[in-house]
């Protein structure tokens, strides 16, 4: 049979035939393709979500299929056309139709030998006039059916082949964040996240910073920042996450003209959830959006009044129970 790999959209940088030919070859100790046999082995190769596909399809001459399989990981190239190359020798072994295209052009008197391995033994005469090459040929017949003894084992190994997707990958992101709740008005800004991911579930650590767009309230000119820090953990799909996020930061008012306030900072504690999906660009690279709603614990306030009398200032901003957020950004994977 010969070999034909196909790169799809995400797997143009994926080793083609001349890999997974020396792979199979590596692995099964014979090069088993021909350029000009009838059965033709397609491979394609393709980014579906986060991971790599590979669909394999044992096609003869009148383009009729006579065996597919298909694998994915998410772990690169390299590690797929190993599974990719277990499933083609186990195949390989178990179809003895395969194999038997070598010895067809050997002479008849080598056809009965297959069968009956000690008759030719016997009658030394037969075989003494005829030339040497028969009895090597005789002798390289017999090991190739233990071969296919192995199978069960050989047959297995493709399946294990999507194991190494579990090792611990490290993720960084940056995005655009808007923010409602958590200053006087909306507040946009910037969002950092590094972590670690293990297949569907990760674990990160947020960063961000956000000005707020309206600088007056109630009549007075202030300029409100907040700067938080969160820890995510998410489960994600093929294509949506769920995270969970508990979030530490403070709201830093500032006044732009003279009153009886001065610069101040509150802390605002909250506990909340994050719903997004995320495309991949490729096996590394990936784009996502999201939008998340949070439980303001302890909430931020901002007073006119100085804080060092007996009687509370009249009270001019504190925020709401609930704080949402939506963002949108770029996230690699090493």
């Amino acid at each position: 049979m010969r070999i034909e790999v196909v790169r799809g959209p995400g797997a143009e940088r994926c080793p083609g035939d001349a890999f997974l030919r020396a792979e199979v070859a590596r692995r099964l100790g014979a090069d088993p393709f021909q350029d000009d046999a009838p059965l033709v082995l397609a491979v394609r190769i393709a980014q579906e979500g986060p991971e790599l596909t590979a669909l394999l399809a044992l096609r003869d001459r009148e383009g009729d299929t006579r065996w597919a399989d298909g694998f994915g990981t998410r772990s690169g190239c390299e590690e797929l056309l190993s599974g990719v190359a277990l499933a083609i020798v186990a195949r390989v072994l178990s179809a003895p139709e395969t194999a038997s295209s070598q010895p067809e052009p050997s002479s008849p008197p080598s056809a009965p030998s297959p069968p009956e391995p000690s008759s030719p033994l016997k009658p030394s005469s037969p075989f003494s006039s005829l030339p040497s090459p028969p009895p090597p040929q005789a002798q390289r017949a017999p090991p190739e059916p233990p071969r296919p003894a192995g199978l069960p084992q050989g047959s297995s190994r493709p399946e294990a082949a999507p194991a190494p997707p579990e090792r611990l990958r490290l993720e960084a992101g940056l995005g655009a964040t808007l923010g409602l709740g958590i200053t006087p008005g909306a507040a946009a800004g910037m969002t950092l996240a590094v972590g670690i991911r293990r297949s569907e579930w990760s674990v990160a650590v947020e960063g961000r910073g956000l000005v707020s767009l309206e600088q007056a309230v109630k009549g007075m000119f202030v300029d409100p920042t907040a700067f938080t820090a969160a820890t995510v953990g998410c489960y994600r799909g093929r294509l949506l996450f769920g995270c969970g996020l508990a979030t530490l930061g403070a709201v830093r008012f500032t006044p732009r003209t003279p009153w009886t306030m001065g610069s101040r900072s509150d802390t605002i504690l909250s506990f909340g959830g994050r719903l997004g999906a995320e495309w991949p660009l490729s096996s590394g690279w990936s784009v996502l959006g999201y939008a998340e709603a949070t439980w303001i614990v302890n909430d931020a306030v901002l007073r006119r009044g100085a804080y060092d009398t007996a009687t509370p200032a009249p009270l001019e901003w504190t925020s709401p129970p609930i704080g949402t957020a939506f963002g949108l950004g770029i996230t690699a994977a090493y």
